[in-house]
């Protein structure tokens, strides 16, 4: 669910690139789609908006949901943007400001999907109830749900539901619940791998690597990121996860081994989970021994300690 909003393009046919728009909206605005590490970052950054499809707009350190920014082709030709229902009242008040300043600099008024206009420095839409009513619709749901956020997508069980839906100031709760999940910390948020075996079985993967605070799921399967890859998890053969040790390796690194990440969920010791949603941890292994256990080893010590047992 979402609600769109247009502004008019008068530049037409000129479409600005997304460097473009984030220059007219300033601040802290950037775009959540392309790693600035990527070969094709600037390439992306300056291409025509209608080019590239939509990009997935939002603030520095503030965003919780974020909202898109697509290309309207036509009469008229417009830029759409999109925000999430539910999102945070931060992301609705990003995307307002953004809107404002898009369309003070296009000189036009901002259109909602029922043709209600607003002036580019007095938007009057209701974004509360949009994002009460966004809540109130996980009523009754009794499986894991999931949003995305700027970052990862974020789940909500049947426990937090309860809680949302419960609350006086649901669209607080909502805002709160959303900013909880640590998107803008400088923590790693493990990434999904696949790859094939030598019998062409899809294999997926993760990476823990000790000392670095980690996202990761401690639900299983782990859910498969749709925005991402287009695989199901019943293409999905194995879940597995490798160890890594920050010493002993030649680059500073040293792989340990990895494991069945059922097996993994199994040895992790419940102290060292803090769960952040309905789905995912933030987990990190302090120790080498920490790391050798999940694997299963014993460590030089403990294996002087069983000899004289």
């Amino acid at each position: 669910m979402s609600r769109t909003f247009y502004v008019k393009n008068t530049q037409a046919p000129k479409v600005m690139s997304t460097e473009e728009l984030l220059s007219v909206a300033g601040g802290d605005f950037r775009q959540f789609v392309v790693s600035q590490d990527e070969e094709n970052f600037k390439e992306v950054m300056q291409m025509p908006l209608n080019k590239f499809g939509y990009m997935l707009f939002g603030q520095e350190g503030i965003s919780g949901r974020g909202f898109e920014v697509s290309y309207q082709e036509g009469e008229p030709a417009a830029y759409e943007v999109r925000v999430f229902t539910p999102s945070t009242e931060r992301d609705w008040l990003g995307a307002m400001e953004f809107m404002s300043k898009l369309a003070i600099y296009l000189q036009v008024d901002i259109i909602d999907e029922e043709g209600m206009e607003y002036k580019a420095n007095h938007i009057t839409y209701n974004y509360r109830g949009d994002i009460e009513f966004g809540v109130r619709c996980y009523e009754g749901e009794r499986e894991e749900s999931f949003i995305f956020g700027v970052c990862r997508p974020i789940a909500l069980n049947a426990e937090i539901v309860g809680r949302l839906l419960s609350a006086q100031d649901k669209v607080k709760a909502f805002s709160d619940f959303v900013e909880s999940q640590q998107q803008h910390e400088d923590i790693f948020i493990a990434n999904q791998i696949f790859y094939q075996n030598d019998k062409g079985e899809i294999i997926g993967t993760y990476t823990l690597t000790k000392t670095v605070p980690t996202v990761l799921p401690y639900q299983y399967p782990p859910f498969i990121d749709i925005t991402k890859t287009d695989l199901q998890q019943e293409d999905i053969l194995q879940w597995r996860i490798s160890l890594v040790d920050t010493e002993g390796g030649e680059d500073g690194f040293n792989y340990l081994g990895d494991l069945d990440y059922k097996t993994f969920l199994e040895r992790l010791p419940q102290e060292k989970i803090k769960k952040l949603d309905g789905h995912y941890m933030l987990l990190q292994m302090d120790t080498t021994q920490q790391m050798e256990a999940l694997l299963g080893k014993t460590s030089l010590l403990g294996k002087i300690k069983n000899f004289f047992k």
